[in-house]
């Protein structure tokens, strides 16, 4: 029967979850043939049109000539042969490994767009036919597509693949921190597609998860990139709220000397100041005792974090802007 014929093509494409992927994987793939537009007869730079006779891609990244050529069958070919011994147990392995799927072998260069996407179902694919379902590389490789859409503008479709991504971790990571990478990539998608209260609300919750994984090693840095989101769409109000409530907290959980702590004094500060109409002086004096305290310690700590120059720049914008600010009230 057709059930039968269809559960057989299943078993052998690895199980469901593989199925599913090596089917987004051709669609993904044909998609990114079709925005290439390569005219017909172009050759594929690694097997010379050799092994495959789907459509040419045309490389987004820095290669030029002949090398910008390519099936993304052979570009996944050529990453399977390099994560082959790759070992799990090992973090480094792990970045190794998406740079395999991400990055391109030639220039060095992140993969973007059409053929990004692609070769994230590609490397899904490959997980889910090669890893154990508890296997780390399993659950990058999941959170890999995602990341794909989002990176693509593509936030809707984001969204709903990273719902799948969690309710992986959720069941084969008791550690919570792929989770709670995942939370925080989630909440910036339901930022920009206008879910603010959900990504608050998202926000909120990994937050003081977050620190707790500062206070054993995690590098605290990685938590900057939610205040300076809601900074780039001028959800101003929505910062200032936010932040009011975890500046604090990061101060009494990592120190005021700590980058995120400092890091997101700044944020509030920016916040306050960048505000449209009218702006209360009290907030203004907060946003200068608040960059100034947080530049004198930022340079006495001088290159103790890579994020600190970034700051510096904006804590000296908020400083200017404070006196334009006194001087119009006066």
């Amino acid at each position: 029967s057709g059930h039968k014929k269809k559960c057989k093509k299943i078993a052998r494409a690895g199980g469901a979850e593989a199925h599913y992927a090596d089917k987004k994987a051709k669609e993904a793939a044909a998609e990114a043939v079709r925005q290439s537009m390569v005219p017909a007869g172009t050759t594929c730079f690694i097997c010379r049109g050799e092994s495959s006779t789907d459509g040419v891609v045309s490389l987004t990244c820095q290669c030029a000539g002949e090398i910008k050529f390519v099936h993304i069958s052979c570009l996944a070919g050529r990453a399977r042969a390099d994560v082959s011994n790759s070992s799990d147990t090992n973090w480094r392995d792990v970045g190794d490994l998406a740079d395999a799927w991400r990055q391109c072998k030639n220039c060095g260069n992140i993969h973007e767009g059409p053929i990004a996407i692609a070769l994230s179902w590609e490397w899904w694919n490959w997980a889910a036919t090669t890893q154990a379902e508890s296997s780390v590389f399993r659950g990058v490789a999941l959170n890999g597509v995602p990341n794909a859409y989002f990176e693509n503008d593509e936030f809707d479709k984001a969204i709903q693949l990273f719902d799948a991504t969690l309710s992986w971790q959720r069941r084969s990571d008791p550690s919570g921190k792929t989770e709670l990478i995942t939370l925080g990539r989630l909440s910036e998608a339901y930022l920009e597609v206008g879910r603010v209260d959900e990504g608050l609300r998202m926000i909120r919750e990994f937050f003081p998860k977050w620190l707790t994984l500062c206070q054993t090693g995690m590098p605290s840095e990685t938590l900057t990139y939610f205040s300076d989101h809601m900074l780039e769409l001028r959800l101003f109000d929505e910062a200032i709220v936010l932040l009011r409530e975890q500046q604090p907290m990061a101060r009494q959980r990592l120190g005021r000397d700590n980058a995120l702590t400092l890091a997101l004094a700044v944020s509030l500060s920016f916040a306050l100041v960048m505000r449209d109409g009218d702006i209360p002086l009290e907030d203004v004096v907060e946003a200068e005792a608040l960059s100034k305290d947080a530049l004198k310690r930022i340079r006495r700590l001088g290159d103790a974090s890579d994020i600190f120059p970034h700051y510096i720049h904006k804590a000296e914008h908020n400083l200017r802007l404070c006196s334009e600010l006194f001087k119009v009230s006066r």
